[in-house]
């Protein structure tokens, strides 16, 4: 949709002259129709009578006639343009129609124009998030869900079981993004994306005559790259080694396997290849450990892309769901009964553990912002029906007085741009209803970051420590990519409540493993080319993995918090006092988001740590915007 929306928006400077002609008929053949589309849009868009957002949704309803009319007909308007504006150096790849190829948007975006509203918050949505904020962010709905749930049982807290003092362990990993064309030696610095790959280069270097690599790419991975194979099994290969003294019971595994590659490489194949890969060697370096996962933003074909069972086009991505939940059940990870219900549940599935702790895992490209699939439909709180589900599951847990962990990929939370905020509001009143006495913990990925977000009760307009439900814990990375460190963690749990009691994390110092020494740069200009290079070093070998930190440890230093109360929602909430309210307690949270790697950002500036409250602080989008509203924060700062 962006994509098709964005060339639609760059056709207002246009100026090119097309004679004007005739509308269609039902004899006029593909090409006639569209020099016609295109010839419309630039109408459209040069239009002095009608607002950006007007415009927008314009285009939205030429773009949803034509697609009702020959679907077909819209990945060749928007090859035409890509062409005519130069949008790619091979249009025909990314804008194609069905092709398992390559990543075909195309075919998706004609799919999801025959079914929006283009007039209505549909079309709102799409122009504020898709089209550079063309329309104003639409008010956030409160849904009455009333009626998904029955009143909260009288007796559930007397029900619960209580901490006999008792632990287990977990381990939590996220976000490999293994890089199959990863190459040794190419370049790290790249001004294209993806680094570390064949033939990705330095165009300002090559503009100053410089032929050679600026920064080349490391055996065990780069700063701003994906994973080589070795990484992948090493960091396994870290996690059966110290875990070999925890005795993990299970893992969890919050999703995004695939590498962040161009649209013109990613296929079908390569994103099943990779996402076998990881699976395989999880087994391959964790034997026998269950490990239940969930899909990233990455883990589908194409990019983000997931349609709802209501939309018609969910055959077109069955397969992963079918792909994962056959290698899930063959590692012995889920039985059959919970394949099945995988399949149905587009990968999502609950399953209890041997302590009795109910996991359920969530596709969060439901309320993902680039997913196309979730524009349609958008006065439903549900338009997948996984919001329900998960529900029912609680509902379940809650008359049996079971606690649940949920998992998901993207938050729901911290940062507006990555969930849509009418989902999460959803999301949100599951949430209130269901946490702390159901719902445990929630665990996430996605951002390669070491962070966490408190969910409060309500909408978010009282952040005050008597309303701190639960915690959404987000794993940072193994991949380094945007520079930090490969890390894990791992959590003790209580063995009656199933809370965190406590997160330990080890990381492996990338830069340890580099030939050259990131500690002393040298700084030549050769032309306009400001090229930053570093003394030869001796590498080590391997990467160590080593201990990094403890939660508790880390944001209660004066030992203010009871030993045996668990790093709960109120735990959280202090934290987030001593991170933005104390140096040494904001320098540490850095530190360790970035795991020390040479790259961690100084925190001082206050809008800096007016966005730190506020991601801390919003388990959804909608308690962000409230959240920036009463700190008076303009510009939105990534954490």
């Amino acid at each position: 949709m962006n994509v098709l929306l964005t060339l639609l928006t760059w056709a207002t400077f246009a100026l090119a002259a097309i004679q004007p002609i005739g509308p269609p008929t039902k004899f006029t053949g593909k090409d006639y129709l569209v020099k016609y589309a295109v010839q419309e849009i630039e109408n459209l868009y040069n239009s002095t009578r009608l607002d950006s957002c007007a415009k927008c949704m314009g285009a939205l309803a030429l773009g949803k006639t034509l697609a009702l009319e020959d679907d077909r007909v819209i990945p060749e308007i928007l090859q035409e343009l890509c062409k005519k504006y130069k949008w790619q150096a091979i249009c025909t790849n990314v804008y194609q129609g069905r092709n398992f190829g390559v990543e075909a948007k195309a075919g998706h975006i004609a799919n999801v124009l025959q079914l929006i509203d283009p007039y209505g918050t549909d079309g709102e949505y799409i122009c504020h998030y898709q089209v550079r904020k063309a329309c104003p962010r639409p008010a956030t709905p409160v849904f009455n869900l009333t009626g998904w749930w029955p009143e909260k049982p009288a007796d559930i807290e007397e029900r619960l079981p209580k901490s006999k003092g008792d632990r287990f362990n977990v381990v939590h990993l996220s976000d490999f993004h293994v890089d199959l064309r990863y190459q040794i030696g190419s370049e790290s610095n790249c001004t294209s994306y993806m680094c570390c790959v064949e033939p990705v280069y330095n165009k300002d270097a090559l503009k100053a005559n410089f032929t050679d690599v600026v920064l080349p790419a490391q055996k065990f991975g780069s700063y701003e790259c994906d994973i080589p194979q070795v990484l992948l099994e090493d960091s396994l290969k870290s996690v059966a080694t110290i875990g070999a003294n925890k005795s993990f019971e299970f893992g969890i595994f919050t999703g995004d396997m695939v590498s962040h590659d161009l649209d013109d490489w990613l296929s079908l194949a390569n994103v099943i290849k990779s996402e076998e890969d990881v699976y395989y060697n999880m087994k391959k370096y964790l034997g026998d450990l269950p490990i239940y996962s969930t899909f990233g933003n990455h883990d589908s074909f194409p990019y983000a892309q997931q349609a709802q069972n209501a939309s018609g086009f969910l055959g077109e991505f069955i397969w992963n769901a079918q792909l994962s939940a056959s290698l899930w059940k063959d590692y012995g990870w889920i039985d059959e009964e919970t394949q099945a219900e995988a399949v149905h549940t587009y990968g999502a599935f609950g399953v209890t553990t041997k302590r009795g702790l109910r996991v359920i895992s969530m596709d969060s490209n439901f309320w993902y912002t680039a997913n196309y699939y979730n524009y349609w439909n958008t006065t439903s709180p549900d338009t997948s029906g996984m919001m329900k589900w998960m529900v029912d599951q609680l509902i379940e847990a809650e008359k049996n007085a079971q606690k649940v962990w949920i998992i998901a990929h993207i938050p729901t939370g911290g940062s507006t741009t990555n969930a849509l905020p009418h989902v999460t509001e959803v999301f949100r009143q599951i949430v209130d209803r269901f946490a702390p006495h159901t719902i445990a913990a929630l665990f996430f990925g996605h951002t390669h970051e070491d962070q966490f977000n408190v969910y409060y009760a309500g909408n978010g307009t009282d952040n005050s420590i008597e309303n701190a439900l639960t915690v959404g814990w987000i794993s940072q990375s193994v991949t380094p990519l945007h520079n930090y460190n490969p890390s894990w963690r791992y959590y003790e749990v209580d063995s009656d409540t199933f809370e965190i009691m406590e997160s330990i994390n080890y990381y492996a110092q990338l830069n340890k493993t580099f030939e050259f020494d990131m500690d002393k740069p040298e700084v030549s200009t050769n032309a306009s080319f400001t090229r930053v290079t570093y003394p030869p070093r001796t590498p080590d070998e391997e990467l160590e993995w080593i201990y990094e930190y403890s939660a508790r440890d880390a944001y209660d230093p004066q030992n203010k918090w009871p030993k045996n109360a668990p790093l709960n929602a109120t735990f959280w909430h202090n934290a987030i006092q001593y991170i933005v309210n104390n140096d040494t307690g904001r320098e540490d949270y850095l530190k360790y988001e970035f795991r020390e790697s040479p790259f961690v950002p100084d925190g001082s500036d206050p809008e800096y740590i007016k966005n730190m409250y506020c991601y801390f602080s919003s388990g959804t989008v909608p308690a962000v915007f409230e959240c920036q509203k009463r700190m008076n924060i303009t510009k939105e700062i990534w954490i």
